[in-house]
Order: C-alpha cells, then sequence, then structure tokens
C-alpha cells in the first residue's frame, strides 16, 4: 500500500505514547497484548477510508497525487482507471466548479491554509456526482509546501436530503401562511404539524392533534390517496370531502400535497372550509324540492280547475241550447202571430225588437256588447239590435219614439265604443258577425 504523508505532529499522534496506547499487560488483563498502532498500520487506513472515504497524496512539485481505489469505486471506474495527476484530475471536475476548486486548492498552499471544498466530480456514465473536499499542506523545514493530503466523501445523497428538507420547510411555511386549515401527516397518516386554524377547525388542541390520524378524520377517499400502494404523485389532488367534527358534519376542499424527506413519504393536507357554502347548497336542494313539489301541486290545481272551466263551459252551452230551444217552442210562435197581426202597423218593429232581444240572450251579441272598457248604454243596446235586424235610421226612430238625429248620435257612439273608423265596415255588418259567432266581418266596401 503506498505510504501517505501526513504531518509529523499526526504522526507522532498515532505513535504509541508509553503504556497510553498499549494494550493492558497480560497480567492485568490475562488477555495477550494488542499490536501497538502505527501510521503504516492498515487499521489506520481502513478507519481513515470508512470515516472519510476516498484518500489522496497531492506531491506538488511534481504534480502526481496518490488516489485510492474508493475514488474509482466512487465515480463507477475501473481499479486505477481514474488519473493520478493535476491536470487530470481538474478534467474530471464540473466545468462550472472548475475555476472556484483551483483558487481554493492555491489559496490552500499559498496561506498554508486547510483546503475546504465542495464540487462535483464526473462518474463514468456521465452524471455527476457532489463530494467533500478536505485537505492539508504539508511544508518542508523550509516552510515550502511539498504535499497536500486530504479525503473526498460523496456528499450527494447527504445534500439531496438537505435539499428536500429544505423545499419541504419552504413548502410548509408557504402553505401554513395561507390562512386555512393545514396539517402534515406521515406515511402512516399521522399528524405532524398543523396549523392553529386547523386546530379550530377540528377543534382540538395541539397535543391532541399530534395524537390523532388523519385516518380516524376523513372518509375512505381521502385515505386511498394516503395508503402506501398508492400510485406516487408530484402535482397533488383536489377533493371535496365531509368530515364529522364532535358530531358536526363539515365540508373541505382538500388537497393532498405529497412530500419527499429522503426515503421517507408524507403528505401536507391543505383544506378550505365551505362548511357554510355546503350547508347553504343543501338547503337550495330541499328547497328545490319543495319548489317541485309546489309546482306538481299547482299543476294537478290548474288542471283540476281546467276540467272545471271546460265543465262550465258545457253546462253554459247546453243552458243556452235549452234556452234557444224553449223560445222556439214556446214564444217564437207567439210572435209570429203578433207580427202577422200588425204587420200594416209601427208596433210590429217592436215585435220584431222583442224577437232580436231574445235571441240575443242566448247569442253572442249582448255578451260582445258589454266588454271592452265602455260598454253599450241601454238605449245604444237597444238601437244596436235593431241596426243587426237591418232597420233603417228612419225605421228604428219610429219605433224608438226618437228623432233621426238621436239615432245617428247613437250609430256615432256605437262605432266609437266598437272602435270601428269613421270610414270603415258598415256597422249593420260588423253587428252582424258578433250576432253570429263573435267575429267582426272583414271590410268589404268603405261606407260614406
Amino acid at each position: 500500500m503506498p505510504s501517505i504523508r501526513i504531518p509529523l505532529a499526526l504522526r507522532k499522534a498515532l505513535r504509541p505514547q508509553g503504556a497510553g496506547l498499549a494494550a493492558p499487560s497480560s497480567e492485568s488483563s490475562g488477555l495477550a497484548p494488542l499490536t501497538p498502532l502505527t501510521y503504516d498500520d492498515p487499521r489506520v487506513h481502513a478507519f481513515l477510508r470508512v470515516s472519510f472515504g476516498a484518500l489522496y497524496d497531492w506531491d506538488i512539485e511534481t504534480g502526481a497525487i496518490y488516489f485510492s481505489e474508493q475514488l474509482d469505486e466512487m465515480l463507477g471506474l475501473l481499479p486505477g482507471s481514474f488519473p493520478r495527476s493535476l491536470e487530470g484530475w481538474l478534467e474530471w471536475v464540473h466545468p462550472h466548479d472548475h475555476d472556484a476548486v483551483c483558487d481554493e486548492l492555491w489559496r490552500s498552499v499559498t496561506e498554508d491554509q486547510p483546503l475546504r471544498a465542495e464540487y462535483r466530480l464526473r462518474k463514468a456514465d456521465g452524471t455527476f456526482i457532489a463530494v467533500d473536499d478536505q485537505g492539508v499542506v504539508l511544508r518542508d523545514a523550509k516552510g515550502r509546501p511539498t504535499n497536500l493530503i486530504g479525503a473526498i466523501r460523496d456528499v450527494t445523497e447527504s445534500h439531496a436530503v438537505e435539499r428536500a428538507l429544505r423545499r419541504a420547510d419552504e413548502l410548509r411555511h408557504v402553505l401554513f401562511q395561507i390562512g386555512s386549515p393545514a396539517m402534515q401527516v406521515d406515511a402512516d397518516g399521522r399528524y405532524v404539524d398543523a396549523t392553529p386554524i386547523a386546530l379550530e377547525f377540528f377543534q382540538r388542541t395541539a397535543d391532541e392533534m399530534l395524537a390523532a390520524n388523519a385516518r380516524d378524520d376523513f372518509p375512505a377517499k381521502v385515505l386511498d390517496y394516503l395508503s402506501p400502494h398508492a400510485a406516487p404523485s408530484d402535482t397533488g389532488v383536489q377533493i371535496e370531502v365531509d368530515c364529522t367534527v364532535r358530531g358536526s358534519v363539515k365540508s373541505l376542499v382538500l388537497t393532498i400535497i405529497p412530500c419527499h424527506i429522503g426515503d421517507e413519504r408524507g403528505f401536507f393536507l391543505v383544506g378550505t372550509d365551505i362548511s357554510a357554502l355546503t350547508a347553504l347548497q343543501r338547503e337550495l336542494e330541499r328547497s328545490e324540492r319543495a319548489l317541485r313539489r309546489q309546482t306538481t301541486i299547482l299543476d294537478e290545481r290548474n288542471a283540476a280547475l281546467k276540467v272545471l272551466l271546460e265543465q262550465r263551459e258545457r253546462d253554459r252551452e247546453e243552458l243556452q241550447d235549452r234556452m234557444t230551444a224553449n223560445i222556439a217552442q214556446l214564444i217564437e210562435p207567439t210572435l209570429d202571430r203578433l207580427s202577422r197581426a200588425l204587420s200594416h202597423r209601427p208596433e210590429r218593429l217592436d215585435v220584431e225588437a222583442l224577437r232580436t232581444n231574445l235571441r240575443q240572450i242566448t247569442g253572442p251579441l249582448a255578451q260582445n256588447l258589454r266588454v271592452g272598457n265602455a260598454p253599450l248604454t241601454r238605449r245604444e243596446t237597444e238601437v244596436a239590435n235593431l241596426v243587426s235586424l237591418g232597420k233603417t235610421s228612419a225605421e228604428i226612430a219610429e219605433t224608438l219614439h226618437v228623432s233621426r238625429s238621436s239615432v245617428a248620435f247613437h250609430r256615432a257612439n256605437i262605432r266609437r265604443k266598437l272602435e270601428l273608423p269613421k270610414r270603415g265596415p258598415h256597422l249593420a255588418t260588423h253587428l252582424a258577425a258578433l250576432s253570429s259567432d263573435g267575429t267582426p266581418a272583414r271590410p268589404t266596401t268603405p261606407s260614406c
């Protein structure tokens, strides 16, 4: 094994110092004495390798460097493959770290300072590992630097753990500042930390929270994401859940964010309390159901009312038919006899007016004349009935014992109340249409 030069003080410290480094005598312990430790003892090198990783000895004057085989193993190289020169070693240093490493070497050699540097070394597969390099400069009797001896340790994994811890701490700091219930749980669902808002939400003290488990607070769909067998996710999921807190149901929009600290898996649970919103939504759903029931009841009542109205209309039509039949059978014959007896007298018009009025009792004209904002007066109704029979103004004046100007006045009022234009359909035609089916006749020729 090549020898590594170390300071004289360190050599002396490794040599036996009287009985201090010697094993107990056989007389005192009954055991065979141990071999005193020296620097060249393989046990010393084994200890150094276990404690510091790869060892090296750089001859500053020649530039040659001795590296222990642990460095080849660390970089995935065959034993002895790593270059044993300063230039060769620097070629394996990451380009971004090259200048900083050279500056540290120069400072250690020129200023007699211990070397302490962290940089990246390239592995055989092209990837890089982070190493911690610690060394000390040896000098000759004249104070000139002769060697730099040290050890290189792979700190890639420890750096990854530190970064994971730092990211988890940063994430925790952010999540625990957002003003919502936030909790951190481990892979088994045990609470690791919780914000005061989370404690208030679950109505627990900090000690009670740390003694609880998320598996007791949340439904099965949350536990599926916390299960050790769940598929890993780096983005997290968001689900809406209900949980029971001291007998009351509360609602959360829960965001489950996985986190890793080294090999340990955990989760951040961040919730938005939507209990009030959920309660309002449920109340609205109950109101909607009640409204639908009321609508159904109203529809049923409307259907029943429609049936009643239809029955009433049928009853009215039947009554009208009976009245028409009774008038035709009982009154019309008498009116015919009176009309023949008075055929040459003015009273014949009264008989015809009476006949018309009786027909209007069961016909649509009387009803149509009563609609609108300005219904006809009694006298206007009498004039309208006679006009609908085709009587002239002179005949109507003789029948009603009024002047022809009065008849003209009533005819004008009738046209106005029926909203007939001055130059429109004949009044007699319009009233005849109302008498038949209630539909006014379309004008054919303008009236003068």
